[in-house]
């Protein structure tokens, strides 16, 4: 309980600016790398990664689910912060809650101690979206703590996630391994986003729709790279 009440302790201070980090479909492309998830049947998932984030190497040509970014000056081997961006094909039409309960289900299984807050649920575009965050005090597989900041938005073909991690040293329970200025800023770094479908006047793609129009709608992580 103590775990809980510091992870909710935590967001309170980011629940403040929660209303000018959420964008529709129709913002500007930012200056950072952006991700697009593509659900099957015209559906599009957009997030913006921050600016000086770097996408990992793709180890095949295969269209993938999944997408990683790490600040600069950070590698596989020893990063402590990481953006993750996911599709989930078939997990549709759900509730927001239950996908993010089973995230938190899954860290339990591998950590010493695990907290979550309640599920902050929001809409993108007609679109069920839920923020949480989950603390582990030691990833039993790696003997080191996690801070992680998830934001899930259920589809009509998919559901789409985007995270962000913090590894940390070890922690024990009611210890603060990131402070609220981090917390703060991370929150906003997953708060860019968009979904859409193109062809639909209920859940519009706007300015997106030249972009989209040329994927080829199968379910996976597109990185649309930075301006240089």
């Amino acid at each position: 309980m103590q775990l809980v009440k510091s992870c909710q302790a935590w967001l309170q201070g980011a629940v403040a600016v929660v209303s000018i980090m959420f964008v529709t479909t129709s913002s500007a492309l930012a200056a950072g790398d952006h991700a697009v998830g593509q659900g099957g049947n015209g559906e599009f998932f957009m997030a913006a990664i921050p600016d000086g984030w770097q996408a990992l190497p793709r180890v095949t040509e295969v269209q993938q689910t999944s997408a990683e970014w790490l600040p600069m000056g950070q590698t596989v081997e020893n990063w402590t912060d990481m953006i993750t961006v996911q599709v989930f094909p078939g997990w549709a039409e759900g509730d927001v809650s239950v996908f993010l309960d089973e995230l938190a289900d899954i860290y339990k299984k591998n950590c010493e101690v695990s907290g979550a807050t309640p599920p902050l649920k929001d809409q993108v575009n007609g679109f069920l979206t839920g923020f949480r965050l989950i603390n582990c005090t030691r990833d039993l597989t790696r003997n080191s703590g996690e801070v992680s900041l998830f934001r899930a938005l259920i589809g009509k073909n998919a559901a789409y996630l985007i995270q962000r991690v913090f590894r940390v040293p070890e922690f024990e329970i009611g210890a603060k391994p990131v402070t609220d200025e981090v917390m703060v800023k991370a929150f906003g770094s997953i708060s860019s986003i968009g979904a859409c479908q193109l062809n639909s006047q209920q859940y519009t793609c706007a300015d997106w729709n030249p972009i989209l129009a040329k994927l080829n709608n199968k379910p996976s992580v597109i990185i649309i790279k930075a301006p240089k």
